[in-house]
């Protein structure tokens, strides 16, 4: 069975699609200015990273999917224009300077940091290593000795899967607006890479 890592850039159109309905499959309840998901997959095949979302691949099909980001990088950019293209000129304006307020923001302050920003597998795969694959990858990814990634109090298969591949929290943000959303509080998890 064959099988790689490869940018978002890298992929077909078919599989482009398969990686943000997996994006949308995981973060999707977080997009909620719009409830036309034919119109969000549009959109998010446009505003994805090229370079800064990696996808593992096996026999042609998306089935992990990894955004990672920098202190001046973020994988998920929601371009004004590319906005305005879908939503119109009003919609696109406010959807653009909203969601890149959370997803435009810096998320690690230093050059040698790497931030974890997504992560999700496809339902059918899990508990069989991609996850896995994907975070091992980002040793290879640049000069980063850090990575980083935050996931929700609530989440705790999440918390339990970072741990198991070597992350140790390093902060709670115990008192987080987020905890109103009922997703719990942001915890900040660290990973030294070799």
């Amino acid at each position: 069975m064959g099988n790689s890592i490869i940018e978002f850039g890298q992929l077909s159109d078919a599989q482009k699609d398969e990686a943000v309905q997996l994006f949308l499959y995981g973060f999707g309840h977080f997009m909620t200015f719009s409830k036309d998901e034919a119109l969000k997959k549009k959109l998010f095949i446009e505003i994805f990273s090229p370079n800064f979302f990696l996808c593992y691949v096996e026999e042609d099909k998306v089935l992990g999917l990894m955004g990672l980001g920098t202190n001046k990088v973020r994988p998920i950019d929601f371009k004004k224009d590319i906005c305005q293209k879908y939503f119109g000129k009003f919609k696109g304006s406010l959807i653009s300077k909203q969601m890149n307020g959370i997803f435009q923001k810096q998320a690690v302050k230093d050059d040698n940091e790497l931030y974890l920003d997504t992560l999700v597998t496809h339902p059918d795969y899990r508990k069989m290593g991609i996850g896995t694959k994907l975070i091992n990858k980002t040793s290879s990814f640049g000069e980063y000795t850090v990575l980083v990634t935050e996931v929700f109090s609530k989440n705790e298969n999440a918390i339990n899967f970072y741990i198991r591949n070597g992350f140790t929290i390093i902060k709670k943000h115990k008192f987080s607006i987020m905890r109103l959303f009922g997703s719990g509080y942001p915890i900040v998890m660290v990973k030294e890479l070799a």
